[in-house]
């Protein structure tokens, strides 16, 4: 069996085990019994298991689980907080937290919060996907899933969310719920994702000539900042200033790191969050542009069109 599709058969087993049956193609619901809510899934052409869980339990319900398929896995913590005991060790996110996880040949115990509701968002990753990946950004065979996992059963790697990461999960979860959803955007979206984590996590970003590690955390501090407020943005000396850098270093350091400037990124940024407003919020033109900090309605046509080559107004008859 190939890895993405042992990792498939691993979810599908998982979200059909009491208390849980599948209502439809995407719908996992909890027992009425048990419960209330469901678990939303797709799977994407490259194996990527998305997945958003919006469920309140009555009683205390654990569950428990084991698997020897080798499995990475983005998690990250919406509300509530799930105890899990994973052979021996115990493993929790509280709300904000996110975390990459390794773990093959395990035993859990999943010990979901009771009268409190537990939201959850995660990202499947198909082990031929991440070594793929490790291997385009990096030489370094010791992030490869082997050398990560070690002789463990289970590694996580937590981190805190920041608002852009943030962002771009409110988008996936509205594409979840949209039966129009666009599967290959969605997949578009989790891969950026990944590729985020992975560079943020193994501190794989390249370090330009004439700049330290240091200058690149700030860097990469000024494009969340960019990121947070791209309705009301800073200025770039303020910019700098709240960084730590002097705008000279964070023009050129910028532009080296990212491939565009400060404003021309933010620029990037609000159209994709305008593109995704159109497609599964149901956002009208000038909502998605208000939204997204534009007040000139024509500029941001014109840049809309010139990024996607389509009207904002013609998004979802094509799409």
């Amino acid at each position: 069996m190939r890895t993405d599709d042992a990792l498939a058969a691993v979810y599908q087993h998982y979200l059909t085990m009491e208390p849980y049956s599948q209502q439809d193609e995407h719908t996992y619901q909890l027992s009425d019994k048990v419960g209330s809510g469901n678990i939303k899934r797709v799977t994407t052409y490259s194996g990527i298991e998305i997945l958003f869980s919006q469920v309140e339990y009555h009683q205390p319900f654990p569950t428990y689980f084991a698997s020897e398929t080798p499995i990475v896995e983005l998690q990250f913590a919406l509300s509530g907080e799930r105890h899990v005991d994973i052979s021996g060790q115990d493993y929790s996110l509280s709300k904000g937290q996110g975390a990459l996880i390794f773990m093959q040949d395990f035993e859990a115990w999943f010990h979901p919060p009771a009268k409190e509701l537990y939201t959850s968002f995660s990202l499947g990753i198909p082990i031929s996907l991440f070594n793929y990946a490790a291997a385009q950004l990096s030489t370094m065979n010791s992030i490869r899933f082997k050398q990560v996992l070690g002789d463990q059963v289970f590694k996580p790697i937590v981190f805190q969310l920041d608002s852009r990461i943030q962002c771009m999960i409110n988008n996936l979860i509205a594409a979840l719920n949209n039966n129009d959803r666009s599967c290959l955007l969605m997949e578009a979206a989790a891969l950026e994702i990944l590729n985020r984590f992975m560079i943020q996590l193994f501190d794989l970003a390249p370090i330009p000539a004439g700049f330290s590690r240091e200058d690149i955390r700030k860097l990469y501090l000024a494009r969340e900042i960019m990121e947070a407020s791209m309705v009301d943005p800073p200025s770039l000396l303020c910019l700098s200033k709240q960084v730590g850098l002097n705008d000279f270093k964070l023009k050129k350091g910028f532009k080296a790191l990212f491939g565009s400037t400060v404003f021309e990124y933010l620029r990037q940024v609000r159209l994709n969050h305008a593109m995704k407003l159109l497609l599964n919020q149901g956002n009208n033109v000038t909502e998605a542009a208000v939204t997204v900090g534009y007040n000139n309605i024509s500029a941001f046509s014109q840049q809309f069109h010139r990024k996607f080559g389509v009207k904002p107004s013609d998004v979802k008859k094509i799409y």
